[in-house]
């Protein structure tokens, strides 16, 4: 590696997402992307030691009901504070877009009835354009 990175995870526990056994490694970041896992030679701005910890890149939550929160909190929480980073959403058939604006009333009492997420939220919080 060819600059020091700004973080240095060493020897956690990988769980790489390819269904693999998990491996001890470290993994250096640099401009917030991975650059790099294995053996890090070099030390980081930043180091944390994570051996006996689980180090992933991050979770997919395939079954989500935040189709209507997230067009007013882009955190997803309380998902994003359990690892999540990318969500799946409209896979129980409903979702706000696209939509005409015939339909707005009727997806929001349907949503209403499926997610109990009360009228006055939904029509203050979904910007339909």
């Amino acid at each position: 590696m060819t600059s020091t990175p700004d973080l240095v995870i060493r020897g956690g526990n990988i769980a790489d997402g390819k269904g693999g056994d998990l491996y001890e490694a470290d993994v250096a970041i640099t401009g917030g992307r991975i650059t790099e896992v294995g053996k890090v030679s070099g030390k980081g701005k930043e180091e944390i030691d994570a051996r006996g910890k689980l180090v992933a890149p991050g979770f997919v939550d395939v079954h989500t009901h935040y189709d209507g929160q997230v067009t007013w909190e882009n955190r997803v929480s309380p998902s994003s504070g359990h690892g999540v980073t990318s969500v799946v959403m409209g896979n129980c058939g409903v979702g706000f877009a696209p939509c005409r604006p015939s339909d707005h009333v009727r997806l929001i009492q349907l949503m209403e009835g499926v997610e109990d997420i009360p009228e006055p939220v939904l029509s203050a919080g979904i910007p339909w354009a």
